[in-house]
């Protein structure tokens, strides 16, 4: 439990809203909440999924909410957050090694059964692979020192820090997939390019999107976006946005059923970013919309209870995955993985909700008797 609250403590900015000194944001929880859900039912289907999963319409569906509404999301709004820190460089290179460490960490507690088995010799597989998987955590982690870092060189410039994301987005196209001269720098580069099977969220490109988060961020607190531009004129591109989306996502789907290939979703380019931001945007209106509306539903408050807490969710489903992935490695149909879907998420949610209690009364019951 103590390395878990580690990792938790890591995560979310210091900036992220705090509820017992200002409401928190319903629709950043709710986006968070989202793509915590729908990465649950995306690592059910890589891990638990047969091929004819896979290639069944249900199978392409959840790889698609896996993709643009799911990661993307994720790092964009923890990119939002850290626009709004003072924190200095120091103190964003020491958390920015800390959570990378922690995303190490996870890799280990995730596979703990996997390299059980290779450690008896049940199976004959590589441990690094499964130790230094480039994942979000650890992409989280690079994403934070390298923002302190420009923070010292951009300041406060919402376009060059769009352009820095063009230029992430652009070099992602260019690069070509480089073969590192042994196993060790495979997995190291992993963590930065498309080097290896091991850098699912490599820090190109995926660190556009942080960058894409803290310009929002930015173009958000100048005046001539809070106070003079009207809201309703973005409902009505919404409407020639949404058409425009539809008409693509077969392209788009492509590439999120791809996880494999060099061009694939895990390293994909800029058209691809490009049309991710589009969807974010039309995305990030309709979710806005629903909690306008419907945002005291029980339902959502459950989903936004999961965004409070994501950090906690994303360890948690993921320990519980990827140890029993080791028993069930594409093994699962489509009506096994949504009943897996169901009975994990509650799990989660279940030892998530009992770890928040019980941190609560501990805590409270230490500052009591202090």
């Amino acid at each position: 439990m103590h390395e878990i609250s580690i990792i938790i403590k890591q995560l979310a900015p210091d900036s992220y809203p705090n509820p017992a000194k200002e409401p928190r944001n319903g629709t950043a929880d709710l986006l968070k909440g989202l793509a915590v859900l729908f990465m649950i039912q995306v690592h059910i289907l890589e891990q638990f999924g047969t091929t004819e999963s896979f290639e069944s319409m249900i199978g392409r569906v959840i790889l698609f909410l896996g993709g643009p509404p799911c990661a993307p999301v994720f790092i964009a709004i923890m990119g939002y957050y850290l626009a709004s820190s003072t924190k200095n460089l120091q103190y964003f290179l020491k958390r920015g090694i800390s959570l990378f460490v922690a995303g190490l960490l996870l890799n280990v507690g995730r596979s703990a059964n996997l390299l059980i088995h290779i450690a008896t010799g049940q199976v004959q597989l590589d441990p690094l692979f499964y130790i230094l998987s480039a994942d979000i955590l650890t992409l989280a982690g690079l994403s934070i020192i390298i923002i302190g870092a420009l923070r010292k060189i951009l300041r406060n410039s919402a376009w060059g820090f769009i352009i820095v994301a063009l230029a992430i987005a652009l070099v992602s196209s260019l690069l070509p997939a480089v073969t590192p001269s042994s196993l060790l720098s495979s997995y190291l580069l992993s963590f930065f390019i498309n080097a290896g099977p091991s850098g699912y969220f490599p820090f190109i490109p995926w660190f556009a999107y942080v960058l894409t988060g803290y310009a929002f961020h930015l173009f958000m607190k100048l005046e001539i976006v809070r106070h003079k531009l009207n809201p309703e004129k973005y409902y009505l591109l919404l409407i020639p946005l949404s058409i425009f989306l539809i008409l693509t996502i077969p392209w788009a789907s492509a590439i999120t059923n791809n996880l494999e290939a060099a061009s694939g979703y895990y390293h994909h380019g800029v058209l691809f970013f490009g049309w991710v931001l589009l969807f974010i945007l039309s995305y990030l209106v309709i979710v806005k919309s629903v909690d306008n509306v419907a945002g005291k539903h029980f339902l959502l408050k459950w989903v936004k209870w999961f965004g409070e807490n994501v950090t906690l969710v994303y360890i948690i489903q993921w320990l519980i995955i990827g140890n029993l992935a080791t028993e069930l490695y594409r093994t699962q149909n489509v009506i096994q993985m949504v009943l897996w879907f169901i009975s994990i998420s509650l799990l989660t949610f279940l030892l998530s909700f009992g770890y928040v209690r019980f941190r609560f009364f501990f805590f409270r019951k230490r500052i009591i008797s202090e």
